[in-house]
């Protein structure tokens, strides 16, 4: 691990110890030392030949751990990345929703603040909250594409948009949820539907390949799209 200067004499940094009265910061910082010096054999860092970096350290302090089946659903591909972040956290269960808020006593009501009619819990919000559904309709009705379910027979192109599109989806039903709570108004289902359809038409526009076949091009121009 190398060696730490104090008061004009050098010690073994795996076996220095902070003094109690010693800066706070100085006193943490020891605390990672220790805890990396588990990574080390005779000097030298063990996890990664070429050496210590931030990033075999923090794998290592994490532990190994199996990929999730679903990672690829939320990252990559056509996927917006601020849309990714609420992908995750939706399969974490992790937003906050008013179900959460409620468990907790931060809020005052459980109800969906969308369609006042369920508990706004993940899964309501996103699959079965009437306002939402109305749009996830009327988006796959625009794509002639489910985009939820099955894809076996859609073209590559067809599952990366629908994989985006349903994240875009998502993300816009959760940001009109938020804004509803500041402004205490719900816009129509079809202001929001607009707005998602420009969203995916311009992601496709961007990434769309020089060449795409007759009949994902077919299928494009379908979406007014150029290609």
């Amino acid at each position: 691990m190398g060696y730490i200067r104090c008061k004009g004499r050098e010690k073994r940094s795996n076996v220095y110890k902070p003094p109690p009265d010693s800066n706070w910061n100085w006193r943490n910082i020891c605390k990672v030392k220790e805890r990396l010096s588990g990574g080390y054999q005779n000097g030298l860092w063990i996890h990664d030949a070429k050496g210590y970096s931030i990033r075999s350290g923090y794998d290592w302090l994490q532990g190994m751990h199996p990929p999730v089946q679903w990672y690829k659903d939320v990252w990559g591909g056509w996927i917006v990345p601020k849309h990714s972040m609420v992908g995750w956290l939706i399969k974490l269960e992790a937003l906050n929703t008013r179900e959460k808020l409620y468990r907790h006593g931060i809020s005052d009501s459980d109800m969906c603040v969308l369609c006042e009619e369920d508990t706004e819990s993940h899964a309501h919000l996103f699959t079965s909250c009437q306002f939402s559904t109305q749009i996830l309709r009327e988006l796959e009705n625009w794509l002639h594409l489910q985009v939820q379910g099955p894809h076996g027979n859609y073209s590559k192109m067809q599952r990366k948009v629908c994989s985006m599109a349903w994240l875009a989806y998502c993300y816009v039903i959760w940001t009109e949820r938020n804004n509803n709570r500041i402004e205490l108004q719900v816009k129509r289902p079809s202001l929001v539907l607009k707005h998602l359809i420009q969203v995916i038409r311009g992601r496709i526009q961007n990434l769309l390949p020089p060449r795409v076949k007759s009949t994902d091009a077919q299928w494009l121009i379908s979406l007014d799209i150029k290609c």
